[in-house]
């Protein structure tokens, strides 16, 4: 079902349609990490890597949510996430390519969004990578940080 069409239903059937769908998830990459642990190690096809995701989360909870789901979805793992930014950085065991690990977490965070939210909104993700610069630490007389 496409997210349009998701989005029109009753916020009740949309949360249930969201468990339904992550209960295939789970399902789907369960298999999927099981064959390749049992894969002998020269044909393993794993291809590791980690991530910079752009999200559409806004509330604590709805990063909470988020970054739980990839956490407890075989193969992923949340490593830190960027509030002020919009990032999630996101460790995967099977990334093929970038954008398409990127486009499947995307996706589990519009498919909760449109679950969590009565009235879905703004799903807008930051376009451009943050610039982030150092920041001056203030020490003590012995140089450690204060």
């Amino acid at each position: 079902m496409s997210l349009e069409n998701l989005a029109r239903r009753p916020w009740p059937l949309r949360i249930m349609s969201f468990l339904f769908w992550y209960v295939r998830e789970f399902v789907l990459a369960n298999g999927q990490v099981t064959v390749e642990v049992l894969r002998p190690r020269r044909r393993m096809r794993m291809a590791p890597a980690i991530v910079a995701i752009p999200a559409a989360s806004r509330t604590d909870t709805e990063w909470t949510m988020i970054s739980t789901l990839i956490t407890l979805t075989p193969g992923t793992l949340t490593i830190t996430l960027s509030k002020e930014h919009g990032i999630l950085y996101v460790h995967g065991m099977f990334v093929e390519g970038r954008e398409s690990f990127v486009a499947e977490i995307q996706e589990m965070e519009d498919r909760l969004l449109h679950a969590m939210r009565r009235d879905v909104g703004d799903l807008t993700r930051p376009v451009q990578a943050p610039v982030v610069a150092p920041v001056e630490v203030d020490e003590d007389e012995a140089g450690d940080p204060l």
